[in-house]
């Protein structure tokens, strides 16, 4: 029974020590790798070099004779009538085509030449306050518990009034010609033009009618204020009747008030709608330096990834044939 017990002890003991050992055995193959790796980077130390100073002389010269290799654009935009959902699709139909290359689609909106085109999207401005304005919204905004992931998601982003597109492009200046072609094919629906057209008739409309509606109440309180004590100055009528907190006159103040806020809206809403898309800001030729777009430093690193991945197969292939070979 001893013997037993004194026989599994030691068979335990031993498959430890292989266990260590080979342990052991892995971190020297770990560093007779790191150390061959070094040994050959050393070996060929000045053809290495070469090539890549080489290598950054062409994409030097290259970024220097064609400027940055990447541009961003940027626009804010308003959608108006309803039409964010629209605004949307739109600019997917145009990264659509453009990946597929439908010249006949992007000669029907004046951009033929897709060569410096790299694409399109478009994304909302968050404004998590100006989206709480609307008390729907916020009853909305408090049945998600606040979270600003699902704010941020395509269904919600269309309640937000301002919008980012972004052009990516390949050459300076060619940008304004693509959001000028952008812009009108997303300005060019009859729906929305029709709609847009009634709307500003009404919005014009109901601009004068509030316009008047001030001037009449200004009489009415000129007139009342002809009629204060002498004591009074005339001039400060008006400060006395904005103090009334009760009857007509105060009404009378309150609603001019309110008149005036709606005429401010109304304005701003007539230089809002003149488009169903409108631009409000931009930002164009941005340039975007990285290490895939500036080439005196991808060039290099696509020559030493080559000129290790090289070195790589030719030491496979004496492997295999020492194996192949053997015996």
């Amino acid at each position: 029974m001893n013997e037993n017990k004194a026989r599994q002890q030691a068979s335990d003991e031993i498959d430890l020590g292989l266990l260590l050992q080979k342990i052991g055995d892995f971190f020297k193959w770990i560093i007779k790798g790191i150390y061959r790796v070094v040994m050959f980077y050393k070996r060929f130390a000045i053809v290495l070099l070469v090539l890549l100073l080489i290598a950054f002389a062409v994409g030097y010269f290259i970024d220097s004779s064609s400027g940055s290799s990447s541009y961003r654009s940027e626009l804010v935009v308003v959608p108006n009538f309803g039409s964010a959902d629209y605004l949307y699709s739109g600019v997917r139909e145009i990264e659509t085509k453009r990946r597929r290359r439908d010249t006949e689609f992007f000669k029907r909106i004046q951009l033929e030449d897709l060569g410096s085109f790299y694409g399109i999207s478009v994304a909302p401005v968050i404004d998590i306050y100006g989206f709480l304005t609307d008390e729907d919204r916020l009853n909305v905004f408090n049945a998600l518990k606040g979270d600003l992931a699902l704010a941020k998601d395509e269904v919600t982003a269309v309640n937000y009034k301002y919008h980012r597109i972004t052009i990516r492009t390949g050459k300076k200046n060619d940008a304004k010609k693509i959001v000028s072609a952008v812009l009108g094919f997303l300005n060019d629906n009859e729906y929305y033009s029709r709609l847009g057209d009634s709307l500003r008739k009404n919005t014009i409309s109901r601009l004068e009618t509030s316009r008047e509606a001030v001037l009449h109440i200004n009489d009415i309180l000129k007139k009342q204020g002809e009629g204060m004590p002498d004591s009074i100055d005339k001039g400060d009528a008006a400060i006395v009747l904005r103090s009334e907190t009760t009857g007509t006159l105060a009404e009378l103040v309150r609603s001019q008030q309110q008149l005036f806020e709606t005429i401010d809206s109304l304005s701003t809403g007539t230089v809002d709608t003149e488009k169903t898309i409108r631009s409000v800001a931009e930002r164009l030729d941005l340039p975007q330096k990285s290490i895939t777009t500036t080439k005196k430093w991808m060039f290099p690193l696509v020559v030493f990834i080559a000129f290790s991945g090289g070195a790589l197969l030719v030491f496979l292939f004496k492997k295999m044939k020492a194996i192949a070979t053997e015996g």
